[in-house]
């Protein structure tokens, strides 16, 4: 997995990290893990949308180079 800076950054500014940890551990083991919703790029690629408590965790799966890129780390309010 690789872990880009912007979601690094994002995850390291959390209080309370633990539930974004806990689902990359399992993005480790299981790489082509679904999120809650996907949306395709430009290239028709699709970008993975998992949402963690208040947080949107970004990433995609390459099969090809059997690796998953996690982009971004972004804090949402639902309501």
């Amino acid at each position: 997995m690789i872990l880009h800076k912007d979601a690094e950054r994002a995850i390291k500014r959390m209080q309370d990290s633990s539930h974004v940890l806990d689902f990359l551990k399992k993005l480790q083991r299981y790489p082509a893990t679904p999120g809650d919703h996907y949306e395709l790029d430009n290239k028709g690629k699709p970008i993975q949308l998992k949402i963690l408590k208040r947080h949107v965790l970004i990433y995609f799966h390459d099969p090809f180079a059997n690796e998953t890129r996690v982009l971004d780390l972004r804090h949402t309010e639902v309501g």
